[in-house]
C-alpha cells in the first residue's frame, strides 16, 4: 500500500511537470512606449511627480558657465538588447536657443539592457539670462522603435490640470529669485541680503538651495538648523546694539 502511494504521488508530479513545460508563458505583447520618467516616478527623494522644474545661475559663482540637468526617460515594454534611437524634439514655444542656450547630445539612444536611461541636457550660462529666463519644451516623439502612447493624465479633477508624460518643461536664468530649496515657513520672506548673510555665517553654497526641500543637506531637520542658528546670531547681534537691517531698512527677521 505504501509503494502505490509513492507512485501515485510520483505520478502527479510527473503530471505537473509535464503540464507546465508543455504550456508557453505568457510574455509581454504590445507595443514598446517612452514617457519621460519623472512624470511618474520620482526616483529621487520621493519628492512629487513633475514634468517641468527650474534652475538658477544666479546661485553659482561667476566661473561656472553650464550645468546639466539629466532628464530621465523610461520604457513601457521590454527591455532589448541593442540601443534603440529616441526621438526628442525642440518644441517651437521654448525661447531657449539651441547652440546658444542648451546643447543636447547628438546621439540620443535608450541604451541595450536598459529600462530607464537619462539624456544630458546642457544649460549654457549666457549673458541675456540676466535680464530674462529661458523656457526650453522638450517632446517625445513616435519612431521606428517607440510609440507614446503615454499621453498626459489629469491630476486634478477640479481644475482639470493635467500632467504630461512626453513633454517636458525646463525654465533656467541668471537672476537672483527665491530658490527651490528656500522653505518660506522656516526661513521667512525670501530677500538677497538674509540669503547671501546666512550662507556666508554658516559656510553653505549657495547653489545647494537650487534643489527642491529633500535633498541632501535641505532636509527640514537641516532646514530647522538654519533657522534657529540665524535667529540665535540676530537676537545676540540686536542685544549687543547691532541691528540687522533689509535692504528696504526693516529689521531682518527669520520666523
Amino acid at each position: 500500500m505504501k509503494k502505490i502511494l509513492i507512485l501515485g504521488i510520483t505520478f502527479l508530479a510527473f503530471l505537473a511537470v509535464t503540464s507546465c513545460n508543455s504550456e508557453e508563458i505568457e510574455t509581454y505583447q504590445g507595443s514598446d512606449s517612452i514617457y519621460f520618467s519623472p512624470s511618474v516616478f520620482e526616483l529621487v527623494f520621493n519628492g512629487p511627480l513633475i514634468d517641468s522644474t527650474g534652475y538658477s545661475f544666479s546661485l553659482e559663482p561667476a566661473t561656472v558657465k553650464e550645468h546639466v540637468y539629466f532628464l530621465a526617460v523610461r520604457v513601457q515594454g521590454k527591455v532589448s538588447d541593442v540601443d534603440r534611437k529616441i526621438k526628442l524634439t525642440v518644441d517651437p514655444s521654448s525661447t531657449a536657443v539651441l547652440g546658444t542656450h542648451f546643447t543636447l547630445p547628438d546621439n540620443i539612444v535608450m541604451r541595450a539592457g536598459r529600462a530607464v536611461d537619462t539624456i544630458a541636457v546642457t544649460m549654457l550660462r549666457t549673458e541675456d539670462m540676466k535680464r530674462e529666463g529661458k523656457l526650453l519644451v522638450l517632446n517625445l516623439e513616435e519612431n521606428e522603435s517607440f510609440k507614446t502612447d503615454m499621453k498626459s493624465t489629469v491630476t486634478n479633477v477640479l481644475t482639470q490640470k493635467t500632467l504630461s508624460y512626453i513633454s517636458f518643461k525646463l525654465s533656467f536664468d541668471d537672476k537672483l529669485t527665491q530658490p527651490l530649496g528656500w522653505y518660506v515657513p522656516y526661513l521667512g520672506v525670501f530677500t538677497a541680503k538674509k540669503f547671501f548673510l546666512m550662507c556666508d555665517l554658516m559656510g553653505l553654497q549657495p547653489s545647494m538651495f537650487n534643489q527642491k526641500l529633500g535633498a541632501p543637506g535641505l532636509a527640514i531637520a537641516d532646514i530647522n538648523y538654519y533657522q534657529n542658528f540665524m535667529k540665535r546670531y540676530l537676537a545676540d547681534q540686536k542685544a549687543s546694539g547691532n541691528i540687522i537691517y533689509e535692504e528696504d531698512g526693516k529689521e531682518m527677521i527669520f520666523p
